[in-house]
């Protein structure tokens, strides 16, 4: 998601032009949310963006709460984390797309590139890639993905090599402008400012019936873009970019100045439906996620899934809640049972903070301990450090060779163009999570005495067996943790704070204690691992 507009303001009719006298309809009808639902859905996300200050607690906190880990009730495999990487380039406040030959990995110099394998990408398991917009270069006929210079899959290619990623999780921001009604990648009305009917998929274009080629042949029309969709994972497989994950469409209800194609909610199922098969046949270890709402309601996708036979095409459900508090995070699975993927996480207005360091890492824990879900992403690894959005988006900032600009060279001393360093307070959130959560760990279910969205726990065990149990602390105070185990080991204990993450990002080692009953007191704005020795 790329609506910085959105998200300082309150939503309004006054602030929404378009949504003046709109009227909201019974049921959502087929060919799409209407102007007064989307309204809703913008405006309640809106609300649910944690705010760079920690907001004041309602009532104090307990001195000490108790938990139990049962790991008798094992729970969803947790893959891993996954990343985005800006490949290619896009304007400052994403203000429209860049068409200078800039990116990452390519702009960094190769001690630089390895850097960046080394100490941060190592330990994530998968790498977003975005079709359309980071990923953009196509063929003559701009029907099908090619490296957008010479080396730029080659450059991909050795960033999952050398950090050991396991596989892409590719989506397309914007199908190539051969498949689109506007013949382009971007829309033409920025978000929330008004309708683009062409920026959408050719043959749901409203003169789709004049097509020079298809003559309104909807069905040999999508027959194509499948077979299109599926050659460009080809493509991406044969120059080593192996690929987990595929979507059709990031956030289908989304038109703005880059590259992105809306959707309504029946189009969306016809396009669905005639490609998912293609991906599905290429290669069944494929997972399909869909939707990518921001809501729970998945309406795009939820017809799908109301039918037996289709639903099995869905693997998972992908949702943007993206910046959100961590205290909206609640165990749920979504229509038809399929587990939900918070597929892209930063923070849309505002820049990186120790409140909001803290509310990521909560973020991550509630995703997996109470949402029971797979896996969760990061936005973008590395953002360019002159762009207007990079704190809140990135684990780090690159200076491009193309940026010289002496404007913000004081917040970054001595970073040369190719070279990159981190954002301390995003990283930090993640990086632990990176470091000490291995992949195919198996969450545990936890007993609460008494749930407190401030005072988070996570508790998994490794692929060895060894338990790790993390706790978080954002109270006001400090908290102690008393947590039985029904472990006859020593636990060992690594602490964090927004500040200070360790070397490598290991945490700070803060001595070992025994079980069964682990009882821990976390400083305020802390959280910790303990892991059985």
């Amino acid at each position: 998601m790329h609506r910085r507009r959105l998200l300082s303001v309150g939503l309004s009719a006054a602030t929404v032009p378009f949504l003046k006298g709109s009227r909201a309809s019974a049921a959502p009808p087929a060919s799409g949310p209407t102007d007064a639902e989307a309204l809703a859905e913008f405006s309640a996300y809106a609300r649910a963006i944690y705010p760079v200050q920690r907001p004041a607690r309602a009532a104090p906190p307990p001195p000490q709460t108790d938990f139990q880990v049962r790991r008798d009730r094992p729970k969803q495999l947790i893959l891993g984390l996954g990343f985005e990487i800006q490949s290619d380039g896009i304007a400052s406040g994403n203000a429209g797309l860049d068409d200078s030959e800039t990116g990452a990995p390519h702009d960094l110099v190769p001690e630089e590139r390895e850097r960046l394998y080394r100490e941060m990408l190592r330990g994530f398991r998968f790498c977003r890639l975005a079709g359309g917009l980071y990923l953009r270069g196509t063929d003559e006929a701009k029907r099908q993905l090619r490296p957008r210079w010479p080396t730029q899959f080659t450059e991909l290619h050795e960033m999952f090599a050398r950090a050991g990623i396991d596989g892409a999780s590719f989506e397309y921001w914007s199908p190539l402008p051969y498949w689109k009604a506007n013949a382009q990648l971007a829309g033409t009305v920025s978000p929330m400012k008004g309708r683009d009917p062409l920026n959408v998929l050719r043959c749901f274009g409203p003169a789709f019936d004049q097509d020079p080629i298809y003559r309104g042949d909807r069905k040999r029309f999508l027959a194509d873009f499948a077979a299109a969709c599926r050659q460009d994972l080809v493509t991406l497989r044969d120059a080593g970019v192996p690929v987990r994950f595929w979507n059709l469409q990031n956030e289908p209800i989304v038109s703005s100045l880059y590259s992105s194609c809306t959707y309504s909610y029946a189009d969306y199922v016809e396009a669905f439906l005639a490609v998912a098969p293609q991906i599905k046949g290429l290669d069944p270890r494929i997972s399909v996620i869909a939707d990518t709402s921001l809501d729970y309601e998945f309406r795009h996708i939820k017809p799908v899934l109301d039918n037996p036979a289709p639903a099995g095409l869905v693997d998972a459900l992908a949702i943007h809640r993206i910046g959100v508090d961590s205290m909206e995070v609640v165990r749920r699975r979504g229509p038809a049972g399929k587990p939900i993927i918070n597929n892209e996480f930063e923070y849309l207005g505002g820049p990186a903070s120790p409140a909001r360091c803290l509310n990521t890492v909560q973020s991550i824990m509630n995703w997996f301990q109470r949402a029971d879900s797979p896996t969760w992403f990061w936005l973008h690894a590395l953002k360019p450090y002159l762009n207007a959005e990079a704190s809140g988006y990135s684990l780090g900032f690159w200076r491009p060779q193309s940026q010289s600009a002496p404007s913000r060279d004081a917040a970054f001393p001595g970073m040369r163009p190719g070279h990159w360093v981190w954002n301390t307070y995003n990283w930090n959130a993640v990086g632990g999570f990176v470091r000490r959560l291995p992949w195919n760990s198996r969450s545990l279910s936890v007993d609460e005495a008494t749930a407190d969205d401030d005072l988070r726990i996570m508790a998994f065990a490794r692929p060895d067996g060894r338990l790790v149990v993390v706790v978080s602390n954002r109270c006001g105070a400090p908290h102690t943790f008393r947590i039985a185990t029904d472990s006859g080991r020593r636990f060992r204990g690594f602490r964090y704070t927004p500040d200070d993450a360790g070397r490598d990002c290991l945490g700070v080692a803060i001595g070992t204690k025994s079980a069964p009953e682990l009882s821990v007191t976390v400083p305020d704005a802390a959280w910790e691992f303990w892991e059985e020795i």
